[in-house]
């Protein structure tokens, strides 16, 4: 009789721990988001974040979005003979497992035309779309740069 008891018990605590197994964990972190303070009437500001990729896929960033902004593209301050430019980038690559850091004179957004004029203590809300359909929506800090 007491089988008729105990076995829907040990059933249940299997499916419960089936269950827990199967949760899946975000694989996109996204970290230390900020805005650089621009002066006022600024046509462009830049962010900055590091976005991890806990999955073992590649994933690609490959668009970013705010209502406070007219576009926000990708870009990459790179030297060439002493002197630096921006190259713009489609997408942003993140390897499985690794992470790529927005930062300034490296990768970064470039955030065209504020719909409003943003300073230091502001947030902005941003929308980060990647190759396998999760969007995350940041909200992200305009911080005074730091020299």
């Amino acid at each position: 009789m007491r089988i008729f008891f105990i076995l829907p018990l040990l059933m249940a605590g299997l499916l419960a721990l089936y269950a827990c197994s199967q949760v899946s964990i975000k694989p996109i972190q996204i970290d230390g988001a900020w805005i650089r303070e621009a002066p006022p009437g600024a046509s462009a500001l830049a962010g900055y974040m590091t976005i991890h990729n806990h999955g073992a896929e590649n994933i690609i960033l490959h668009e970013a979005s705010s209502a406070d902004f007219r576009a926000i593209e990708f870009h990459r301050s790179v030297e060439e003979n002493g002197m630096y430019k921006m190259e713009p980038h489609l997408h942003l690559h993140i390897a499985g497992g690794d992470k790529i850091e927005l930062k300034p004179g490296d990768y970064h957004l470039m955030m065209f035309n504020p719909q409003r004029p943003l300073k230091a203590g502001d947030k902005v809300e941003v929308a980060l779309r990647f190759s396998n359909d999760i969007v995350h929506n940041i909200t992200v800090a305009v911080k005074k740069p730091r020299y």
